[in-house]
C-alpha cells in the first residue's frame, strides 16, 4: 500500500482579517453567512496538487464541508459545491480505504486518508472560528456561528 499523502486545508481571509464583516457577524443570518460574507480563499492541497478557490464565502465552507465529510464516511462519496458556483470538490472512498479528492475547476487528484482530510478541514474551520473570536467576540453568540463551534468540538 502507498504511504498516505499529507493533506492540508486552509481558509484565508481577504486582507488577512474579517474587515467590515466583523461588525455584521453578531447579527448575520444564515443566508448572509452562506451567500454574502465573510469572503476569502479556500485551499486544499496534497501530493503536489493544489485546489484553490478565491472570493468565496468561507463560513459556508467551514459549516458545510464537515457535513460532506460525514456523508463521505457513510455513503462512500460526497461533493461540496462552492456557493458562488466556482466549482465542486468531489470526494470518493477508494477500495484501498483512502480518499480521492478531485475538483471540476482544477486538474489533479489528492489521495489521502479520511482522518487526515477530516483533521485538515476541521482545523481550517476552527481557525476561522478563532479569527471570528478575536475580531468579533459577540459573533460567537450568533446561532449559526455557535452551532458551528459546537459541531467542531
Amino acid at each position: 500500500m502507498d504511504t498516505e499523502t499529507e493533506v492540508g486545508c486552509r481558509i484565508e481571509l481577504r486582507g488577512g482579517s474579517l474587515g467590515k464583516a466583523a461588525r455584521k457577524l453578531p447579527e448575520a443570518g444564515l443566508t448572509d453567512l452562506t451567500y454574502r460574507f465573510p469572503l476569502g480563499t479556500v485551499v486544499i492541497e496534497g501530493g503536489g496538487v493544489v485546489f484553490s478557490v478565491e472570493q468565496v464565502t468561507v463560513f459556508d465552507f467551514a459549516r458545510v464541508m464537515p457535513l460532506a465529510l460525514d456523508e463521505l464516511s457513510q455513503e462512500g462519496e460526497a461533493e461540496y459545491e462552492f456557493t458562488e458556483g466556482e466549482g465542486t470538490l468531489v470526494m470518493t472512498a477508494r477500495p484501498d480505504r483512502r480518499i480521492s479528492v478531485t475538483a471540476d475547476f482544477e486538474d489533479g487528484e489528492i489521495v489521502c486518508g479520511y482522518e487526515e482530510l477530516r483533521e485538515a478541514v476541521y482545523g481550517a474551520a476552527k481557525g476561522l472560528l478563532d479569527r471570528i473570536a478575536d475580531e468579533s467576540p459577540a459573533a460567537l453568540r450568533n446561532p449559526p456561528i455557535a452551532k458551528l463551534a459546537a459541531a467542531l468540538r
